[in-house]
Parts: C-alpha cells; structure tokens; sequence
C-alpha cells in the first residue's frame, strides 16, 4: 500500500509500497528495502493528523469521529496504542461489545511502547475514568511498565494519583483489594510518592461501602473479621511499604489509630 509522507532513506523518493504487518517499505525507485521503527512511522504526517484527531474527538466525547480517525492510524500503524484504545472503548461503550477493552490491554500488556504512546493513553485514561474504573490495574501496569526512568518519575506518580485515588473510593465493596490489587499498591507505594493514594486506603477503613462504619454491621463478626483480615491489614501492609519520610511516619500513626480503633468497636460490639 502507499501511504503519504513516508519516504526512502536511501534515495529520498516518496515512491515507495508500504507493508503495515511489518513496517517494511520498499522503494519503487532504487528497490532499497528498510523498516520503519515505532516512532518513525508514528511521526509521519498522516499517523500524526490523525491520532491527534482521535484523541481530540475522543476526549470531545465524539465517539463516532474519534473511532474514524483511529482507524486511519491503525490502516497504517496497526499496533498504535492510543488509536487501539480508541477503537476498544468505543466498541465496549459505545457498541457493548463485552470484553473488547479487555482484548486492548492483552494485546498492548507485552508492547514496549514508545514515550509519545505512553502520554497518549495517559490521557485517554484520565479522560475516560468514569468508564475505567475496573480497569485501574491494568492501566497503571502499563504505564509503569512503560515508564521506568527517573525522568519519568513525576508524570508517573501523577498519574497513579489521579487513578488510584478515583478508583478506589468508588469500589462497591472491599473486596477489589485482592491479593494481586495489594501487592500491586505496595509495589507503588515502595517505588513512588503516592500520598492520596495511600489515604485512599485509609479512608476506605471507615468509608468504603463494606465497611462496618457504613453497614453498621459490627455486630456480624464473620462479616467485621472479613473485612478486618481482607481490607484493614493489607491497608496496613501498604502503608509500611511506603519510602521513609516524615509523610510515611504520620500515615503509620494514622493507620494505627485507625486499626486500634476498628477493633476496639468490634470487639464492644461482640460483648
């Protein structure tokens, strides 16, 4: 296929055929063969116009324009990650096609993404939290699998603590914090400054909807033990996992009054 504004590296000439499965292009005039990276082909003129409109309809809410769009990038960037998204949230949201957001994180989970992608789907993401709240973890694996520099440092932790925080105070029960869900949020709270994360958590031990706080249901102890051993400890567990800091110490003070308290209230109750 021919595609505008890619061109031969050899001879200059923009009479080339252009193999989107593979990247591979082959010149027309000197029949010199070469590959286009990630981030050559995603800097083309054509790619470029295009996921710049997806993105601005997508964010829009014109699904419809947004999705077009998207399929030109992906007519000649078939693995580009912000017109996949694009194409998946629609099908999901707009169509209900079940499972097809699912299918983009498994398809772009192994991709080493360029640096350009990674922003893109950080702000579709953020644009798209109403929507995404399910898909927390596998958004932030992403980016973070992504993102593993120390320039990168800022925009990272800023994106964890806009999606956490939204996240987890919007979970119907405590049961989203499973054994996968708390490493992962340890593993955050070692290698990143995520404060409003953390008092996510922490408000969760009073405010979250399964909590005996909200349910008044202290006197239930199967239900006051659950939610003791699936949420309270691993919050605590979290909380320890933070980097040393005066930050860290308060949230430690905290988390231990919080966690005195809770069993304090229950153990009344059962009396």
């Amino acid at each position: 296929m021919e595609v505008q504004g890619l061109s031969c590296h050899g001879c200059g000439s923009t009479d080339v055929d252009f193999d989107p499965k593979t990247r591979k292009i082959h010149c027309r005039q000197c029949g010199r063969e070469e590959y286009y990276s990630r981030a050559q082909l995603g800097a083309t003129g054509k790619v470029a116009f295009a996921k710049d409109n997806a993105i601005q309809f997508f964010k829009d809410g014109n699904w419809s324009s947004a999705r077009t769009f998207a399929n030109d990038v992906l007519n000649t960037m078939q693995d580009n990650a912000a017109a996949l998204f694009i194409v998946a949230y629609c099908d999901e949201f707009e169509d209900g096609r079940s499972g097809a957001v699912e299918e983009f994180f498994g398809r772009v989970g192994p991709m080493a993404l360029e640096y350009g992608e990674v922003r893109d789907l950080i702000e579709l993401f953020e644009g798209a939290l109403y929507n995404m709240r399910d898909y927390e973890a596998q958004m932030v694996t992403v980016v973070i699998e992504n993102m593993q520099g120390a320039e990168d440092r800022q925009t990272l932790e800023g994106f964890i603590e806009t999606v956490c925080p939204y996240c987890i105070s919007r979970y119907a029960s405590e049961d989203f914090l499973s054994d996968e869900r708390a490493a992962l949020y340890r593993d955050i709270a070692s290698h990143c400054d995520v404060p409003k994360t953390c008092f996510a958590l922490l408000k969760g031990i009073r405010e979250n909807p399964g909590s005996p706080y909200r349910t008044g249901s202290f006197r239930m102890r199967a239900h006051t033990g659950y939610f003791l051993e699936h949420y309270v400890e691993p919050v605590g567990r979290i909380i320890q996992e933070m980097r040393p800091s005066s930050v860290k110490a308060k949230f430690v003070q905290a988390y231990q009054q919080l966690s005195d308290q809770y069993r304090s209230d229950a153990s009344a109750a059962s009396g």
